[in-house]
């Protein structure tokens, strides 16, 4: 692989497969795609939004896709003419998604069939001008896709209106060239939303230059083999980690990469034996979900070359268990993990075969550094000595879209003009240089919605939401264990005053969460109490909730 060097994200995505000649490089229910075809898609679409459309270098463009061909076309087409990729949860909600669009002023968007369910009788409350409409039986192969129409027919789009479908949208583009765009690769190509520390969406600015360093990076920290192994992908494309790591670099690196729309982790074993995957990145809820059958074993996890879970911690004694089933199936290594996040374009450090200890998160990647800091001076603490895990490096995000307060938060410049992006984990550097998280300052769960696809819950978040009902006087918000969502959102509720008829209260409530936040966040319970358990320092002490819960 080449070093990228001042590089577009479509230039160094060429640069590096040119060589590999013709090959599968993506596969979508059954149905492989060669490289060259991908490569052509990109172009056309490329093409048809720079020529018709009129699309600028910096203009932004929003995509709500989940894991499809498509949402990786758009990304590369929009990357050719300097345009800035706004990836977003496609089922985020009428009101965030509203805001996602106006937050940037897209003139232009591409919307899974779900979103544009959503969101087409409102999308005059937005700039959108064009909006490419993509159905989920879009790449299925031929017969497949058939029977999928006659059961769900594609969406009819209103004409004339901004709507527009996938094809239509290819058509137009096609046999056109649209040259790429020499653009400064250190600025804006991707938004990314996250959560940070807060639960507050914020939109994450990633440059060229952060996305091709944390795949070269990774190239030179990964055992890659022979192209054309494959890259079994089980998270969305608008979270980084699975985008950039599990998506393109594998491609970069000439791997198939296996797109599942909606990933079920309790079929976690049919998906080895169907596809035989080498690589996966996942987080561990998914990796759990091997211990809870009885007839695990039967499944050949030879196949297995890289393995890794990020996104939140695992019990050590839960990664113990879910290495020996690995064993006891045939996989030749253990899991690896490692440490990270949206702001740091993915992961910042990993753990290899050779520096795996259960409980750690190994050292940090080739360019990027760590240091550890003390929570109340921010002075850098001594080996072993536990503090806020910091980050530098070139993946270090440009901030936050249109908020340089969150971002001056967390992104430290010191005197020498290094910045250092402040995680909000907690944890120490042994004396050999590796990292161990101990904790979080911030609270933040998996779940999953009703899409099935896994993302971030912010209990913080759910409560600033509850407090708005003026007959709140306390809240406490924790996560439920639950096998189908990971863990599902439950308020604990302290009302001010006597005689308020509860049913009444829990409407309004729901009503609240519902409006100001995704469906994933809105509370599946809410239990009303005289008081909440304290901490010896008067917080509410959630942890004591949770054990509650857990006795239930």
């Amino acid at each position: 692989m080449v070093e990228p060097r001042d590089m577009s994200c479509y230039d160094y995505y060429k640069a590096c497969t040119d060589e590999y000649g013709t090959y599968y490089c993506q596969q979508h229910f059954g149905k492989w795609f060669l490289n060259t075809q991908i490569i052509a898609d990109m172009d056309a679409l490329a093409a048809y939004m720079r020529i018709e459309l009129g699309l600028q270098p910096g203009d932004v463009y929003s995509v709500f896709m989940p894991t499809t061909v498509q949402s990786i076309v758009a990304f590369y087409a929009l990357n050719k003419i300097g345009a800035v990729s706004n990836m977003i949860h496609p089922l985020a909600g009428e009101q965030e998604i509203l805001h996602y669009l106006n937050e940037v002023q897209s003139e232009v968007a591409v919307l899974f069939e779900g979103t544009y369910n959503i969101i087409k009788d409102s999308i005059g409350q937005t700039k959108v001008k064009h909006a490419v409409v993509v159905s989920a039986g879009e790449s299925l192969p031929f017969g497949i896709r058939q029977l999928y129409f006659l059961k769900s027919p594609r969406a009819k789009l209103p004409k004339p209106s901004v709507y527009q479908s996938w094809k239509d949208f290819l058509d137009a583009g096609a046999n056109t060239a649209a040259p790429s765009v020499q653009k400064d690769p250190r600025t804006m190509a991707l938004i990314s939303h996250t959560g940070g520390t807060t639960g507050e969406p914020k939109g994450v600015m990633c440059s060229d230059y952060n996305i091709n360093a944390l795949i070269y990076q990774s190239y030179c920290c990964f055992d890659h083999h022979e192209r054309q192994h494959r890259s079994l992908v089980v998270l969305p494309p608008f979270i980084n980690y699975s985008l950039i790591q599990s998506m393109l670099e594998m491609l970069y690196l000439g791997y198939t990469v296996i797109l599942l729309p909606k990933y079920e982790p309790n079929e976690i074993k049919n998906y080895i034996r169907q596809y035989e995957p080498n690589v996966i990145l996942s987080i561990p809820p998914y990796w759990e979900m091997l211990l809870d059958s009885s007839d695990t074993k039967t499944v050949d996890m030879s196949c297995f070359e890289q393995i890794y879970y990020g996104g939140e911690a695992m019990s050590e004694d839960t990664e113990s268990a879910v290495n020996l089933v690995l064993k006891q199936c045939g996989s030749k290594i253990a899991l690896l993990k490692g440490l990270g996040s949206t702001e740091l374009m993915a992961v910042a450090s990993q753990t290899y075969p050779w520096c795996n200890d259960v409980g750690s998160v190994g050292i940090p990647l080739v360019k990027m550094n760590c240091k550890i800091v003390d929570l109340e001076s921010s002075e850098e603490n001594p080996v072993g000595k536990k503090g806020e895990i910091c980050f530098s490096g070139p993946t270090l995000m440009l901030g936050y879209y249109n908020n340089p307060e969150a971002t001056n938060e967390i992104v430290k410049t010191l005197e020498d003009g290094q910045r250092w992006l402040h995680t909000g984990d907690i944890g120490y550097i042994d004396e050999d240089g590796v990292i161990y998280v101990t904790g979080r300052i911030k609270r933040i769960l998996a779940t999953k919605g009703k899409d099935g696809v896994a993302t971030k819950l912010f209990p913080d978040r759910i409560e600033k939401a509850i407090y708005q009902h003026p007959a709140v006087e306390l809240c406490c918000v924790i996560g439920i264990p639950d096998k189908e969502r990971i863990n599902y959102p439950k308020a604990f509720v302290v009302l001010n005053g006597e005689g308020r008829n509860r049913e009444t209260v829990t409407e309004e409530i729901l009503k609240i969460c519902r409006e100001g936040l995704p469906d994933y966040m809105v509370p599946d319970e809410i239990e009303y109490r005289s008081e909440l358990p304290r901490t010896s320092r008067g917080k509410v002490d959630y942890r004591a909730l949770e054990q509650m819960a857990k006795g239930m």
